[in-house]
C-alpha cells in the first residue's frame, strides 16, 4: 500500500476534497482531520460547521473543552453556521420547585482559559460572567459560546438552556442593542433562525421572584437578518424595548410566540413589516395573574395588534389553554370581549388555525355563529378549527351538533360569496379526539363539505392537551 503522502488524495484540489469530504459523519470528519495535515484544512469547516449537543441528567455536552479549542485557536469559531443545544429533561412542569440546573464540571486549567476570553470581550459585567462560570452555570457557557460565533446562521435552544437566560440577554443587550464601541462582540450578522423553546414557568413563581425574561428575549428583534424566531416571552409590568429604538427586523417572516399576551401582543407586530406566519399561545394560569395576564380573552386588543401585519400575513395560528391551581379541578373560568370579527380584517391571509371558541364562543348562548360568514377574510383558503380551551366549564360545543353544523353550514353553504378562494375545512382535535364527537356532527361535517363541493378534514394532533404545557 502506498504511503499517505504518495496517494493522489493530497494533490486534489480543495474545493473537490470538500465535495468529497461533504458526505462524511462527524465522526469521519474527526478521523480525516487527524491523518494529515493538509487534509484538515479542507475538513475541519465541515466539522466544525454544525454542532449538536445534549444535557441532560445523564448527559453533559463537551462546552467547555470546546470553547478551549477556540480560545486556543480563535479560528475555529469562524467555521460554526449551526448551533443545536438539545435537552428537555429537567424539572418537573407546573409544579417544578424551580431549583438550579445542573452545574458543569470543569478543571480550574481549563477555566482560566475561558476567564480570558472573557476578558477580551471587555463588557462591564465581565466579572459577574465569570463568577457564574466558575460556579459552573450553564448560561454563562452557553451565553460564551455564542458570543464567539460571528458566523452564526441557525440557533436552537432546547428547554434546559432556558431556565436561566440572564447572562444571555446581557450578552445580547450589549452586543445588539448598545452603542458601545469599546466591547467585542459579533453583530450576528448572519443569524437568520432563532429558536429557544420554552420551559414551563412552575406555579407561584411569582411569590419566589418577579424577574422575567422579556429583556433577554427582545434583543433577538435587533438581529440585523433574522428571518424566524420562535420563543417564550413572560409579561412584563411595562413594554420596554431593550434599544433606544424600537428594532427594524425587515427580514423578519415568521414568528413563533408563547406566554406574550394580547396587551403586549401590538408592541411586538408593529415592528414586523414583513411577517408572513404568526403561531402565537394565548394563555392563562391564575397564579400568574397581574395587569396583563388576565382572565379576559379580549378580541379586540387581539385584532388591533394583528392590524399591524394584516397586509402581509398569509399564515395565522393560534393555541389556547388554561391550568386550574394545583389541586383546584376545575379549570380558571374565562370570558371573551368585544366582537368575534377579529380576522376579517386580515386582507391577505390564507391559511387560519384557531380554536372554536374565537369565532363562536364557548356555547351556542354565547354564539355569533350568523356572523361567522363576515368574521373571515375573505382571502382564506383553509380555515382549520380546534378544541382548544374546550375544557372550559362554559364550553357546550361537542354536545350541540345542531347549532354547530348551523353555525358552519351557514358558511360553508355561501362559502363563494364570502371566502371565494376557500379550498378546504378541517376540525381538528388536540385535546378530545375527533372519535369523542357526536357521529352526527362529524357526519354532518362530511355531508356539508360534499355539498359545498369543499375538502372537509377531521383529524387528530398527537399532542392531547391544549395550550402551553
Amino acid at each position: 500500500m502506498a504511503p499517505l503522502l504518495s496517494t493522489p488524495l493530497l494533490s486534489t484540489p480543495t474545493e473537490i476534497l470538500r465535495m468529497i469530504f461533504a458526505s462524511l459523519s462527524h465522526a469521519d470528519l474527526a478521523a480525516v482531520c487527524l491523518t494529515h495535515r493538509d487534509l484538515r484544512s479542507p475538513a475541519e469547516p465541515l466539522l466544525y460547521a454544525h454542532i449538536q449537543w445534549t444535557w441532560s441528567d445523564s448527559q453533559s455536552p463537551p462546552i467547555a473543552q470546546f470553547l478551549r479549542s477556540i480560545a486556543q485557536r480563535p479560528e475555529l469559531a469562524s467555521y460554526v453556521y449551526d448551533v443545536v443545544l438539545n435537552g428537555d429533561s429537567f424539572g418537573g412542569g407546573l409544579y417544578d420547585s424551580g431549583n438550579e440546573n445542573p452545574k458543569i464540571p470543569v478543571t480550574n486549567v481549563v477555566l482560566d482559559e475561558l476567564v480570558g476570553l472573557i476578558a477580551r470581550i471587555n463588557v462591564p459585567y465581565a466579572e459577574e460572567w465569570i463568577q457564574e462560570l466558575r460556579a459552573g452555570s450553564m448560561d454563562a457557557f452557553t451565553t460564551l459560546l455564542i458570543s464567539q460565533l460571528s458566523n452564526l446562521k441557525r440557533l436552537f435552544l432546547d428547554k434546559n438552556y432556558n431556565r436561566e437566560s440572564r447572562l444571555r440577554g446581557m450578552m445580547l443587550r450589549s452586543a445588539l442593542c448598545e452603542e458601545s464601541a469599546n466591547n467585542h462582540l459579533s453583530s450576528f450578522t448572519y443569524l437568520e433562525d432563532v429558536s429557544a423553546e420554552f420551559h414551563c414557568l412552575p406555579y407561584d413563581i411569582r411569590q419566589k421572584t418577579d424577574t422575567r425574561n422579556t429583556q433577554d428575549i427582545l434583543p433577538l428583534f435587533y438581529l440585523p437578518s433574522v428571518k424566524r424566531i420562535r420563543a417564550l416571552v413572560d409579561n412584563p409590568a411595562t413594554f420596554i424595548w431593550t434599544g433606544k429604538n424600537p428594532p427594524n427586523p425587515w427580514r423578519l417572516t415568521s414568528l413563533d410566540l408563547h406566554m406574550l399576551r394580547e396587551r403586549h401582543l401590538g408592541q411586538v407586530l408593529s415592528v414586523t413589516p414583513r411577517l408572513q406566519k404568526l403561531k402565537w399561545d394565548w394563555y392563562y394560569r391564575s397564579d400568574l395573574q397581574d395587569d396583563s395576564v388576565t382572565d379576559i380573552i379580549d378580541l379586540d386588543q387581539i385584532a388591533t395588534g394583528l392590524s399591524h401585519v394584516q397586509e402581509t400575513l398569509t399564515d395565522l395560528t393560534i393555541t389556547a389553554g388554561s391550568n386550574g391551581y394545583k389541586a383546584d379541578l376545575k379549570e380558571p373560568e374565562l370570558q371573551f370581549s368585544e366582537s368575534f370579527k377579529v380576522f376579517s380584517g386580515l386582507c391577505t391571509l390564507k391559511r387560519l388555525e384557531v380554536p372554536i371558541a374565537f369565532l363562536l364562543g364557548f356555547s351556542p348562548s354565547t354564539s355569533k355563529a350568523n356572523s361567522l360568514a363576515v368574521g373571515l377574510p375573505r382571502s382564506l383558503e383553509w380555515l382549520t378549527l380546534t378544541d382548544g380551551l374546550c375544557m372550559q366549564e362554559q364550553w357546550e360545543w361537542e354536545m350541540e351538533t345542531d347549532y354547530f353544523l348551523e353555525a358552519i353550514g351557514s358558511w360553508l353553504r355561501n362559502w363563494k360569496r364570502y371566502t371565494p378562494n376557500l379550498r378546504g375545512f378541517c376540525l381538528l382535535g388536540g385535546v378530545m379526539e375527533a372519535q369523542d364527537w357526536e357521529p352526527d356532527m362529524i357526519q354532518g361535517l362530511r355531508d356539508l363539505g360534499t355539498q359545498s363541493e369543499i375538502e372537509v378534514q377531521i383529524t387528530d394532533t398527537e399532542t392531547k392537551w391544549a395550550g402551553w404545557m
